[in-house]
């Protein structure tokens, strides 16, 4: 197999297909006009000649009353034919000729077609070229038989030149030769303007598109047609916005997490550079220097945890274990251990949790998400806050809810709070993809989250969780 196959631009493929599809239709129209032409004026002398004969013999069928027919030739000359350009030939039963204007010797056979069809009682017409020298034009005769009492005595032959009518056709084939060319001529050039709004756009298109692949992003393309070319262009000057949007977010998030990550690593180098001193000797604040080591310690194991979560969650990795989880004890016990936090922070748990029914889910994940949820309540909370987390069963789901009075979100933010390394306030701990997680742990669930909040009241996420049919 050819792997090298020739290339051909868009361009070239339109004005090809343009040509071979106008040049085959335009022969064809042209080819079928000039065969109707052609029939049409070889009938028209056909039926002027046969018009002429019939009529002729008819008359002398009628009249004539002996079988001397040479006489009729003069009569023939002068009364029918004296106002066409014919020649006339009276030939008797046997095909042989009698009396012509054609300078072929008298008692000469004739085997033309129209002749033999004539002596058997049809009128015929025969077109073509006649054998012997008295004519190399083409030809047309109508031959028609001469009957008196119904029976043939002779048969009268008209012949024509079809010189003039030839010439005629020459002319009409050389006028439709010429339109067909000047049709094909404007045509390619429609078709190269054609072409041009087509692959010109499109060429700017795959300019814009190089220039992206090779990280230039603020190109954008202008929208010429409302067709697919324009729309190519639309969705590439989205592409580029969102490339432009993610890239900022990755530089902020890179950015964020370096902090998030030298932070706690600062600080527990620092302390257990001071413990490593001999005058540092104070045991009290050697226990606090240990307890802030591993404070750190847990602080960098979760931002890790966390990580290695976007991490699965990017290459679709992320997976749950499913098993029958008590969200009321579950609840229960992160709100017992969220509550220490809470009580530092002038804090108040609230919490209403009636009896829900067993869900299937991963005990840990699901856990994850409540502590990440009451964590951001936490962080956008001012002191002597309120926190109200609420649990039921509704309609065959376990709905949660996590209310707090804390300064709420923009409106302008609440459609983007749960999009990866997206913050709200860069200036607080965290690298945008909390909430991204817990919206795609919940989502592997078969649940839902959604965020309501209005700026200066509070926030509220709902989360519903489909009962076990077990």
């Amino acid at each position: 197999m050819n792997k090298l196959k020739r290339f051909r631009s868009i361009k070239s493929r339109i004005i090809s297909y343009y040509f071979i599809t106008i040049l085959i239709t335009i022969s064809l129209l042209g080819l079928l006009l000039w065969i109707s032409v052609r029939g049409y004026y070889y009938k028209a002398m056909e039926t002027i000649l046969k018009d002429q004969v019939n009529l002729s013999t008819k008359f002398y069928s009628k009249y004539l009353n002996d079988s001397d027919v040479k006489r009729v030739y003069e009569d023939l000359e002068e009364n029918f034919f004296s106002n066409l350009d014919v020649q006339v030939q009276i030939l008797d039963k046997e095909g042989r000729v009698i009396w012509d204007d054609l300078g072929i010797i008298p008692g000469t056979k004739l085997e033309y077609i129209d002749i033999k069809k004539a002596l058997v009682d049809e009128t015929a017409v025969w077109v073509g070229k006649p054998d012997g020298s008295y004519s190399s034009n083409k030809i047309m005769s109508v031959s028609a038989p001469l009957k008196i009492d119904s029976n043939i005595i002779a048969v009268i032959r008209v012949v024509s030149s079809m010189d003039m009518v030839d010439k005629l056709l020459g002319r009409i084939a050389f006028l439709i030769i010429s339109i067909v060319f000047i049709v094909i001529v404007i045509t390619t050039i429609l078709s190269l303007i054609i072409s041009n709004t087509i692959t010109k756009p499109l060429k700017k298109v795959t300019n814009v598109a190089k220039d992206m692949a090779n990280g230039k992003y603020d190109v954008t393309l202008e929208k010429i047609y409302e067709d697919e070319v324009g729309t190519m262009a639309e969705t590439l000057n989205y592409m580029a916005q969102e490339i432009k949007k993610n890239e900022k977010l990755k530089n902020e998030f890179i950015s964020s997490i370096s902090h998030e990550l030298k932070t706690p690593l600062t600080s527990i180098k620092g302390w257990a550079v001071t413990l490593k001193l001999k005058e540092f000797t104070d045991l009290n604040q050697r226990e606090k220097a240990l307890d802030i080591i591993i404070q750190e310690s847990k602080r960098l194991s979760l931002l890790v945890n966390e990580l290695l979560d976007f991490s699965k969650f990017a290459s679709s990795k992320m997976k749950v274990n499913l098993e029958d989880v008590n969200i009321e004890e579950l609840l229960k016990d992160i709100i017992l251990e969220m509550s220490p936090r809470a009580k530092r922070n002038d804090l108040e748990l609230i919490y209403e949790i009636s009896r829900v029914p067993i869900i299937q889910g991963d005990k840990n994940r699901l856990k994850q998400v409540f502590i990440n949820l009451l964590d951001n309540s936490m962080k956008f909370i001012e002191r002597q806050g309120r926190i109200h987390i609420k649990a039921e069963e509704k309609d065959g789901f376990v709905v949660i809810i996590i209310k707090d009075n804390g300064i709420g979100i923009k409106v302008e933010d609440l459609s983007k709070v749960k999009q990866k390394f997206y913050k709200v306030d860069p200036s607080k701990h965290g690298n945008g993809l909390g909430l991204s997680i817990c919206d795609e742990i919940i989502s592997l669930h078969g649940g839902s989250l959604d965020i309501v909040s209005k700026y200066g009241e509070g926030t509220e996420i709902k989360i519903k969780l489909k009962v076990s049919n077990s």
